[in-house]
């Protein structure tokens, strides 16, 4: 069992207690200077509606609406989103650290080191090896595509749901009785935290399905279910319903068919995390033969799960729970609905895959340089990729590249270019997006703030008569 093996890594010697400790300090100080020039970027994209301009942060007798109203109820009528411990996350923050600015970005390196540090605890403890948790707590730590989770202070969400339902895990694990009251209290942080914590008892029914059967697994995840209860009870109050979506974009079989395109470039972003972005292009898909030959390829991925061990079984179990809830794409923005930050919960399932082939690898002198040029290059990699995170020109720009056919970052780069006073680079992009989206209203809203700021009136109403015009047509199916 993973607790008797990690009894042995505990009472082992105090040289080699300390070393180890020593070691785990390293790769929590090697994540620190990969990411620490964050700490000097500017707060964008949502930063600014969700954190300067959100008066809810600044007193704790807000606190208790945080429970009873929606995420953006400071600034929208329509409730999507319910998550009062993150906005609790974001009042500490004001409480500590003052109005949101760029110092903000220590507390989001700080949450992604004490994460870091929990998938190390929850690793070793399943796995009883040093070696492999360390290693695999590392390539989890600095991997590039964990950049936009951490970088964007407005993503913290992500990092602490992760923390939460690895510390869920971790105490059921090394539980003595039939339950665990810190599991299941972090359970229910998760999901105060984000929507996505509601599959704690789904995590937990996959662990103990590895260890045992799955009827004992469906029973020890009762109380999980019940805390489960409690969070949708606290959301029906909040939003009326349990469950707030935006109307379909795409039909359910245009969604499976085009599952196949986006967990591809999810798989190429782990494989090869180079020109990172906050959104890409990617279509939908009609044909049917990528939808047969991904079915072909989890087959085959399944097969082999299958015949290895428990942590490798829940590993791969992990990876899926977590990222099941991305590939509901018709309920999100129809070119905009793939985000590397997806990947930072499940990506602990990979690292505990990693961890146990960690343990059984013999280390030769080949093998640790060659262990060490991949972790040069992907703290190289992460910090190539955090330099778009710095402003919002910077975020924008790479997002027109990867994304070209979306008129809505389009439009944020023009605006970023008029807040920075460079209108010789915003006219001529703006004039290309009116032209290229005849029918994107908002870009005759910027056209309409930028007459109004030189000063020509008659422009300025003719251009928003155009956006009042197209936005209160219907859109189109």
């Amino acid at each position: 069992m993973p607790l008797t093996l990690d009894t042995k890594l505990a009472n082992s010697s105090p040289e080699s207690a300390t070393s180890r400790r020593s070691s785990l300090g390293a790769v929590l100080l090697l994540v620190l200077f990969v990411f620490w020039p964050a700490v000097h970027y500017q707060l964008v994209y949502d930063d600014l509606n969700q954190l300067v301009h959100n008066p809810r942060l600044t007193a704790w007798s807000y606190v208790p609406g945080y429970f009873t109203t929606h995420l953006w109820s400071h600034r929208f009528a329509a409730p999507h989103y319910y998550r009062p411990v993150f906005l609790i996350w974001f009042r500490l923050l004001y409480a500590c650290l003052g109005a949101p600015s760029s110092t903000w970005h220590i507390a989001s390196i700080l949450a992604h080191l004490v994460t870091t540090a929990c998938v190390f605890i929850l690793i070793r403890s399943l796995t009883g090896g040093f070696k492999g948790a360390a290693l695999a707590a590392m390539l989890f730590a600095i991997h590039p595509i964990n950049t936009e989770a951490v970088a964007w202070v407005s993503a913290g969400d992500d990092l602490l749901l992760t923390m939460f339902l690895v510390l869920t895990v971790f105490y059921y694990a090394k539980r003595q009785g039939p339950i665990s009251v810190p599991s299941i209290i972090f359970a229910a942080l998760a999901m105060f935290t984000q929507e996505t914590g509601i599959l704690a008892p789904a995590l937990i029914i996959a662990y103990e399905w590895t260890q045992s059967r799955f009827k004992n697994a469906v029973i020890n995840a009762i109380p999980y279910a019940l805390s489960s209860l409690f969070y949708l009870a606290f959301r029906v109050n909040a939003l009326r319903t349990p469950i707030v979506v935006s109307a379909p974009s795409i039909s359910m079989g245009t969604m499976v068919l085009t599952w196949p395109r986006l967990l591809a470039v999810y798989a190429f972003h782990l494989v090869w995390p180079v020109h990172l972005s906050i959104s890409y292009d990617v279509p939908v898909e009609i044909r049917l033969w990528p939808l047969l030959l991904l079915i072909a390829v989890l087959a085959g991925l399944l097969w082999l799960v299958r015949s290895g061990c428990a942590n490798i079984r829940f590993g791969a179990a992990w990876f899926a729970i977590t990222l099941a809830p991305s590939l509901a794409i018709r309920y999100l923005d129809w070119d905009d609905f793939v985000h590397d930050r997806y990947l930072y919960l499940p990506l602990v399932g990979l690292a505990l895959i990693a961890a146990v082939w960690f343990n059984r690898l013999q280390f030769n002198h080949t093998r640790v340089a060659a262990a060490g040029a991949l972790v040069l290059a992907l703290c190289w990699g992460t910090r190539l990729n955090l330099r778009i995170w710095q402003d919002n020109i910077s975020l924008f720009s790479q997002a027109v590249r990867t994304a070209p056919r979306n008129p809505v970052f389009k439009n944020d780069l023009v605006v970023s270019y008029f807040k920075d006073h460079r209108d010789s680079e915003a006219l001529p992009l703006l004039r290309q997006l009116i032209e290229q989206y005849p029918n994107f209203p908002d870009g005759y809203r910027t056209m309409a703030y930028y007459y109004r700021q030189v000063g020509n009136v008659s422009e300025a109403e003719r251009y928003y008569s155009i956006y009042a015009s197209i936005s209160s047509q219907p859109e189109a199916p």
